[in-house]
């Protein structure tokens, strides 16, 4: 990493994509290595970040082409590090009173082009936090999960390039066969979507589900914890961190329900949230024991 790079205006006219930096804000690990492999294996320059800190950090020492900036983050949320960027990117430009939006909280200038394009990232629904991200000085909202084809399309949009072509159509597998339509819904997990979403890297694939796995069991055992004690901001934290990563591998009965408890949390909805550890446990039990079956998990539950 140069550190010594200068921050500049975006520069609209590259069309080489090897050429354009990513700074990738996200503190869920799953969510950040999805979309590593996505954007690498599309040609782009990827760097990783796991707090809001560390974004304005690296932001204000080098020239990203765009920033994907998850709300919720740990040391600073994603507002305060787009507000800083934001000051940081006025500093070096030597903004004034007459370069700038009035009605902004901070200094910002009037062309969306004159900064890095920062899409905000939230495992809530984006149209209900839209018009914050975009008065505090973000450029688009998309939500979770995170899907190839949308961050290639945003990509593409805020920076002028084309992604690599992949060489040639990756298929799953033949260890993962395609299971029949009527069928699929009944699986905690669609391993086909999955690995598709991983470009058929399986070894990639298998290595997150196996470390995810572990990470949730230690989640639902603080869950646990933190209910007994009704610490529902815990519990909402851990929820949401489960929401995110399960999304984004297809576990869907277990994001729905980590979703669902997330919500009862925020309520403070005691007897709601207690049932729905207790499905939550079961749920997780259920994927990791399919999992299992599959020869995916190369532990024990």
């Amino acid at each position: 990493m140069d550190n010594g790079t200068t921050m500049a205006g975006l520069n609209t006219e590259r069309n080489n994509q090897k050429d354009i930096r990513i700074l990738v804000a996200e503190d869920n690990e799953i969510n950040q290595k999805l979309i590593q492999q996505i954007l690498e294996k599309a040609g782009y320059g990827v760097d990783l970040v796991d707090n809001g800190r560390q974004a304005v950090e690296f932001a204000c020492q080098i020239q990203y082409d765009m920033i994907f900036m998850d709300i919720q983050m740990p040391l600073m949320d994603g507002y305060t590090a787009t507000r800083q960027i934001r000051k940081c990117e006025c500093g070096m430009r030597n903004c004034n009173e007459e370069g700038t939006d009035s009605n902004s909280e901070f200094p910002i200038p009037h062309s969306e082009f004159d900064g890095v394009p920062i899409i905000a990232l939230t495992g809530n629904n984006p149209e209900a936090v839209k018009d914050k991200c975009l008065s505090l000085g973000m450029n688009d909202c998309i939500g979770k999960p995170l899907f190839r084809e949308q961050l290639l399309a945003l990509i593409q949009r805020w920076t002028a390039t084309e992604p690599d072509k992949p060489a040639g159509k990756t298929t799953p597998t033949a260890e993962w066969q395609p299971l029949a339509k009527n069928t699929i819904t009944n699986q905690p997990i669609d391993l086909d979507k999955a690995l598709s979403e991983f470009m058929g890297e399986k070894e990639v694939l298998n290595s997150l589900l196996n470390e995810f796995t572990d990470n949730v069991r230690s989640q639902v055992e603080a869950i646990q914890q933190a209910f007994r004690s009704l610490d529902f901001k815990a519990i909402s934290r851990e929820a949401h961190s489960i929401k995110g990563g399960e999304a984004n591998l297809t576990a869907n009965k277990v994001a729905g329900i980590a979703s669902a408890l997330e919500k009862a949390a925020g309520l403070k909805q005691a007897d709601l949230a207690g049932h729905l550890v207790d499905e939550l446990e079961d749920k997780v039990l259920q994927l990791e024991n399919y999992l299992q079956n599959e020869n995916i998990l190369v532990h024990g539950v």
